[in-house]
């Protein structure tokens, strides 16, 4: 019980210092810290996890994808390639609204890191033309970007859920689909809802000649798809490839370049980032997230309520999919496969409650990344993220009862 007060105590401290406008990075520095107080991990061993989590291989590849994707959409905002790219959508697609959601969703089947900065330039070009808010802008842009999470099967949270299920991917996502619908019903509700889409004023163009103005605008995003997703060639390495493209094809020379890479590097964007990697080596190390389920099983709660407590608290801590669901599945399915529930109804609930908190964590680095972008209030953007969450739960709940 009083591991688990320590880990409600963080998070608590966590919400208070970003509420009262703290640097994510600075408000996980302090929260580093203090779980090396509050776990009696001895010093040494906290500077050494510290370390290693500033170098771990997904650190750095991390660090390296969104500085990249940002370097490539800072390219296309300065060959007017983004300019290109929505003017011509918004004539394909003469419902702006559509186009907004649009976007974040079709990267969103993409999954690579950095992915939600990939879509921030397109969706904040289009809400500016909307005169949307920032917080408005990074919901749209977060929310979209992960509604097909829950059965699409690139990426790495169904499969693991599938494998921890021993069930295929397909067979889970025929139970599944109707958390996609709940979340897109969620975004609609609280991020399209009440826009004014603006009248497209290219409906007259001729229609070869918007096509050909998509394509010159979004080619260098189809390209880093069809490498990453089509051809499975090194995400990094193909955004080296595309950028090296871009600067041959719109002759950028070297004089050019130190201020692209200047604006490509926004210092709290990368604080935020070795921040959260930190945060999440020492909690593992230190022990901390193992005590949850042990804590929550000793209070004696109700099997449904350990099950929807147990995959939430540690996706609000870890505000990774695939770290959650393997904590926690384990450790809780058992309980619930006692009950006369079907399995796999067993499995989409653990896995909605697992994603639930990944999505609710300022830990995730989506969520960090793109509020940091847009500029967007942790309170009015909760004020979307928490009914639309609360949406898909009871969908998942639905499918417990019924099934």
């Amino acid at each position: 019980m009083l591991d688990l007060l320590k880990l409600v105590l963080l998070l608590g401290l966590m919400v208070v210092l970003l509420i009262r406008k703290w640097d994510l990075g600075l408000v996980l520095l302090v929260n580093t810290g203090l779980v090396a107080v509050l776990f009696a991990y001895p010093p040494l061993a906290l500077l050494k996890s510290i370390g290693l989590g500033l170098i771990a291989s997904d650190t750095l590849n991390l660090a390296a994808a969104v500085f990249l994707v940002l370097m490539l959409a800072e390219l296309m905002r300065r060959t007017r390639a983004m300019e290109k790219m929505v003017r011509s959508l918004q004539v394909v697609v003469p419902d702006s609204r559509i186009v907004l959601a649009l976007m974040p969703l079709m990267i969103g089947m993409m999954p690579m890191l950095g992915g939600a900065m990939f879509s921030a330039p397109m969706v904040n070009e289009v809400g500016t033309r909307l005169n949307l808010t920032p917080d408005r802008k990074t919901f749209i842009n977060y929310w979209f970007r992960h509604s097909m999470e829950y059965v699409f099967p690139l990426y790495s949270s169904l499969l693991m859920i599938a494998a921890l299920l021993e069930v295929s991917v397909f067979d889970f996502a025929r139970v599944s689909w109707p958390l996609t619908v709940a979340a897109l019903v969620g975004g609609i509700i609280w991020g399209l809802v009440g826009i004014r889409p603006i009248p497209s004023s290219h409906e007259v163009e001729n229609k070869e000649q918007v096509w050909r103005e998509l394509l010159s605008g979004i080619w260098p995003m189809l390209l880093v798809i069809l490498l990453v997703v089509v051809f499975k060639f090194n995400m990094l390495l193909s955004l080296i490839g595309v950028i090296g493209l871009q600067l041959t094809v719109h002759r950028i020379g070297p004089g050019q370049w130190g201020d692209v890479i200047k604006c490509s590097f926004p210092i709290h964007t990368f604080s935020a980032i070795l921040g959260v990697m930190v945060f999440k080596h020492v909690l593992e190390d230190a022990g901390a997230v193992q005590q949850i389920p042990l804590a929550l099983s000793s209070l004696g709660l109700p099997p449904l309520f350990i099950s929807f407590l147990v995959p939430l608290i540690v996706g609000l801590l870890t505000g990774a999919a695939p770290a959650a669901l393997a904590i926690s599945v384990p450790l809780v399915a058992p309980l619930l496969f006692a009950l006369p529930v079907d399995p796999m109804a067993v499995g989409v609930w653990l896995f909605a409650t697992g994603f639930s908190g990944v999505l609710l964590s300022p830990m995730h680095l989506c969520l960090a990344l793109t509020r940091e972008y847009f500029g967007a209030n942790w309170g009015q953007l909760y004020r979307a993220i928490v009914p639309s969450v609360t949406v898909v739960l009871a969908v998942a709940l639905g499918i417990v009862m019924t099934r």
